[in-house]
């Protein structure tokens, strides 16, 4: 089954803004104050533009969830961040866990259409 018009733009926006937050973490990550900020944008500009529906609720489950499990991970000494500010992980994760799950979810959502 082919995809319509509309669902390929929206694949190459979510995974556009996907790549964005991986480059802004890969360049930014010994600042965390700046990529926070990065993804703050990042996040708003995906939700702005073309928002969806629950967009919120799986960006705020991810960015709970997904530092939780890290901090655990990082108090038994699985690994451990460059720059950690808050319970061995920096303050950027949670944006990106929340960033994260919320695009995975767009592009299932995409692949299911």
């Amino acid at each position: 089954m082919a995809m319509s018009k509309n669902s390929l733009k929206e694949l190459f926006f979510t995974i556009t803004l996907f790549f964005a937050g991986i480059f802004a973490i890969a360049l930014s990550y010994t600042n965390n104050f700046l990529l926070s900020l990065l993804l703050i944008v990042i996040g708003a500009i995906g939700i702005k533009i073309w928002p969806k529906k629950n967009d919120i609720p799986f960006f705020v489950t991810g960015a709970v969830l997904g530092p939780l499990a890290e901090i655990i991970c990082v108090h038994f000494g699985v690994w451990k961040y460059t720059n950690p500010t808050f319970l061995g992980i920096p303050l950027w994760l949670p944006l990106a866990w929340g960033f994260a799950t919320m695009l995975f979810k767009r592009i299932a959502e995409i692949a299911r259409k």
